[in-house]
């Protein structure tokens, strides 16, 4: 893996990296069960985000909303567990309540895993969660040493305006189970 800032710089660039890669999509919080009201509360105080989306998480126990600042990127995630044994409650009970990941818009993510793979990145799954049809394709990479960051790819299709969708939601936050263990 990089260990160089310069060298990083210039592996992304011989990679093509640069061309993929387009722009921050959004901020994913992970916060305490009963807190992401209050956390989208917070937000919109200091900056007038409104609720764009909210999905509840069955085969998770969570919850989850997008708020937005008119129709800009980045949009800012805020997701609560539901129960004690929700992903993102082990989640919170290990890390606290804080940013959980950024993601990055791509235009082609399965181009942008496989530099990331060669370059020794690590995913949380092997695959891509998602589909063209379904208007969305995601990927976590697993946190980074220095400062434990998650990376997300995203590629969106068609006009699909989304952050997730019903189906891929909860394949997403299991992908991210084993960083809550202890």
């Amino acid at each position: 893996m990089i260990l160089d800032f310069a060298q990083a710089q210039k592996e992304i660039k011989e990679t093509g990296l640069s061309d993929l890669i387009i722009k921050l999509d959004h901020v994913a919080y992970r916060v305490k069960k009963g807190k992401r009201e209050k956390a989208m509360a917070e937000l919109a105080n200091l900056v007038p985000y409104q609720e764009f989306k909210t999905f509840k998480v069955i085969s998770m126990n969570a919850i989850t909303s997008s708020i937005k600042l008119h129709d800009t990127l980045p949009v800012i995630v805020v997701s609560e567990g539901l129960t004690e044994d929700s992903v993102v409650e082990k989640y919170v009970k290990k890390y606290g309540g804080r940013i959980h990941h950024l993601a990055y818009l791509v235009n082609d993510i399965d181009k942008v895993v496989e530099i990331q793979r060669r370059r020794g990145v690590k995913f949380t799954t092997d695959y891509t969660i998602g589909s063209e049809e379904e208007g969305i394709k995601q990927i976590f990479t697993l946190p980074t040493e220095a400062a434990n960051h998650i990376i997300e790819y995203i590629q969106r299709f068609g006009d699909f305006d989304g952050f997730f969708t019903p189906s891929n939601i909860g394949s997403l936050m299991k992908s991210t189970e084993k960083l809550g263990e202890a």
